[in-house]
């Protein structure tokens, strides 16, 4: 992926946010957070709308998937990759 001003977008909002949630409990407003490539989220809802905007924001300046989902508890602990994560929906982009 080339840098672009998209690029150099995106970097600033992740560097603006805090690198720890508030709360690891979801339901304890969280708020949101970055392990440095995602934006993790605490609900479905309020990814999709974080996410949106972004789209609308980074059409502006050409093409960028942002792509959106779920760290599933149940997954996780099946697959023995538990970890901060675990529980929040995020938003990468590529």
């Amino acid at each position: 992926m080339e840098y672009n001003e998209q690029n150099e977008i995106v970097e600033k909002i992740i560097n603006m946010l805090p690198q720890v949630p508030r709360s690891y409990d979801t339901s304890d407003d969280p708020g949101f957070w970055t392990d440095g490539t995602e934006i993790l989220c605490p609900s479905e809802m309020e990814c999709e709308i974080i996410a949106n905007f972004l789209r609308d924001i980074l059409n502006e300046f050409g093409t960028m998937d942002i792509n959106t989902g779920f760290y599933d508890p149940y997954e996780d602990a099946k697959n023995g990759e538990q970890d901060d994560r675990t529980g929040f929906y995020y938003i990468d982009f590529n």
